[in-house]
């Protein structure tokens, strides 16, 4: 298919859903200007559209080898095409009066129309949705249940459970994308509870059985102060990243709770914490479509960007600014950082080298967009203002790579959708920028540096001598000190607690010229000095001639001897304390046992007792020695 072939797009406003041809040119197709609509959703083709209403989902053909139907589902409230969009799996609002026997989860065969699965769901989230995972060649579905998650085949469904995975109080899973069945992978989560750590774990399925005892997982990672998980795994099915949220954060940092992400590879060879290069939460992350690659954008605004490889190797850092959404073209060559939401509305395109080297191509703002997505052909981006988000400017805007404007489309009010009609995969080539965009590119950023910045107005007692502000200035536009860069061993590299810093070679003819001073000057001082000797008052210059900062009349050797001193015995009243509050409860425990109350110590408790003497002497040692 070439370039030029059209691209279309599908907006919603009310119950009624528009498709129409965008690109090259805006057309309208009169069979596809009004369809009922609440909702609609794509296969992953971009060859079936389903179209949902109050009772019933309307599915629309563009393949020459099927045909459109209807299907009548009352109280139809989402459906989920299968990966071969040959089953459409649906949830219906359950009725109260039918309890359990009311399927009201089920999987259609598409040719058919019968039911290939039919279950009941008392409830269902956007987070959770679809109920029913399925591999990649559709043979086997997943579905989880109270402690437990089943594997059935899915053309085979009456033949009962063919995997199982027993796990308490389990509060999600995740099936990888392996199109072969012997490296297929599960990975799921359990929350914490009862002063036990939660943790997301990878299972191999091909190890599972029928029975209720549960497997060690391949690949684990604990974590505690988390009320959700969101599990991400990559197209080869070879790592997972796991992104832990809490309602609240317990440093008081950020209003919108506490953030990590984990990294699992699913041979269990690697699993470790994502690196947060920032304080702050995490706004996005999200893998490249070939999974080579991932991007974090985290911390507080401006936030900080940085690309990982599969194995969670920092290798490049995009600086800071004022982001929260990471899009990657399909082709997986251009991505787009965006700040939507209560930030300006930045749009930076960015070309991802070979070697994870990230260039800028062009910059541009919407300061009203609320969704974004990049066009099947990797090279135009789709950017709109939707209701309920925005209920004014309403309207989409469709951008090319390098920063044109080429379409601007205004809606009056009530745009709820906006997004592009999805192609199959190979549709369009993965092309590098063209030299007449480079050269464009590379005129614009040798010539936005060039108009400066409107200073506001700076009250008298807080300017300098040129009228400038002598309080520190705040920019969305990034930090001063994280201009970004290609990671490599000597930048971003992060050293175990108390190493010593690399040594280079500048530091070390330093060490030896300082050495070399030492010895000289020691040697004199030895031959002339007792050990016990008061040391001769210097005024302020040190043994071997070199000025030394003078404090309140001391030298900075003697001053800082003194504070260490006062360290020292600040520690020792600190640590007589504690052994004041040991021998207090070594009492209560004492009163505990001779109570005769039938009170039974735990063997921590009788440790504790049997520690007393230990802590009566040190104890006493401290308070002489102060």
């Amino acid at each position: 298919m070439s370039q030029t072939q059209a691209q279309r797009l599908i907006t919603r406003r009310g119950t009624i859903a528009t498709l129409f041809d965008a690109l090259p040119e805006v057309k309208s197709l009169e069979s596809f200007d009004s369809i009922p609509a609440s909702s609609v959703t794509w296969s992953t083709d971009g060859q079936l559209l389903a179209a949902v209403s109050a009772d019933q989902v309307s599915i629309t053909c563009f393949g020459a080898s099927q045909k459109d139907s209807i299907l009548k589902l009352p109280q139809i409230v989402a459906v989920a095409f299968s990966p071969g969009s040959t089953l459409l799996q649906t949830f219906q609002r359950p009725q109260k009066e039918a309890g359990n026997a009311d399927k009201n989860l089920k999987l259609l065969d598409l040719e058919s129309g019968e039911a290939v699965v039919q279950l009941y769901q008392k409830g269902m989230s956007k987070e959770s949705w679809p109920a029913l995972q399925l591999t990649s060649d559709e043979a086997l579905l997943a579905h989880m249940v109270n402690n437990t998650i089943n594997i059935y085949k899915t053309r085979a469904f009456a033949e009962g459970v063919q995997y199982k995975l027993p796990l308490k109080n389990v509060g999600g899973f995740g099936l990888s994308p392996a199109t072969n069945i012997s490296q297929l992978k599960l990975a799921a989560w359990v929350p914490e509870g009862k002063g036990a750590p939660g943790f997301v774990g990878i299972w191999d399925v091909n190890s599972l059985g029928k029975s209720q005892d549960a497997l060690a997982p391949i690949a684990r990672r604990s974590f505690f102060r988390a009320n959700s998980v969101q599990l991400y795994w990559n197209s080869t099915g070879t790592a997972l990243l796991a992104i832990t949220a809490a309602d609240v954060d317990v440093t008081n940092q950020s209003y919108y709770g506490e953030q990590k992400i984990h990294f699992l590879s699913a041979d269990g060879t690697n699993d470790c914490l994502v690196p947060n290069l920032k304080d702050g939460p995490i706004h996005d992350a999200q893998w490249s479509p070939d999974g080579c690659f991932f991007i974090v954008v985290a911390g507080f605004m401006p936030a900080k960007t940085v690309l990982f490889d599969a194995k969670c190797k920092p290798v490049f850092d995009l600086g800071t600014g004022p982001y929260n959404i990471i899009k990657w073209n399909p082709q997986g060559r251009f991505l787009a950082l965006c700040g939507f939401g209560n930030l300006p509305g930045d749009i930076t395109f960015l070309d991802k080298k070979a070697d994870g080297k990230c260039k800028v191509i062009s910059q541009v703002r919407n300061d009203v967009a609320v969704t974004c997505d990049w066009a099947p052909d990797g090279r135009h981006f789709l950017t709109a203002t939707v209701a309920p988000r925005l209920n004014v400017d309403n309207g989409y805007q469709i951008w090319r790579y390098t920063g044109e404007k080429i379409l601007d489309k205004r809606v009056d009010k009530g745009l709820l959708e906006a997004s592009w009609q999805p192609a199959p995969a190979g549709t369009y080539p993965d092309l590098p920028q063209s030299p007449r965009a480079q050269a464009s590119s590379a005129g614009r950023a040798s010539t936005s540096a060039a108009p400066t910045q409107k200073q506001g107005y700076v009250p008298p007692h807080s300017r300098r001598g040129d009228g400038t502000s002598t309080a520190s200035s705040f920019s969305l536009s990034g930090d001063s000190n994280g201009p970004g860069g290609k990671l490599g061993l000597a930048r971003g590299r992060a050293l175990p607690p108390g190493a010593a810093p690399p040594d280079t070679k500048t530091a070390s003819k330093n060490s030896k010229r300082r050495s070399k001073k030492r010895g000289s000057g020691a040697g004199a001082d030895d031959a002339t000095t007792p050990d016990d000797a008061p040391e001769p008052h210097t005024n302020g210059t040190s043994s071997s001639g070199l000025e030394t900062l003078t404090i309140n009349g001391d030298s900075a050797e003697t001053q800082a001897a003194a504070d260490t001193s006062r360290n020292q015995r600040t520690d020792s009243v600190k640590k007589v304390r504690n052994l004041q509050k040991k021998l207090k409860q070594i009492q209560q425990l004492k009163e505990k046992r001779d109570a005769g109350d039938g009170s039974v110590l735990t063997p921590e408790q009788m440790q504790k007792l049997e520690s007393e003497p230990s802590v009566t002497s040190e104890l006493h040692h401290l308070e002489q020695c102060l």
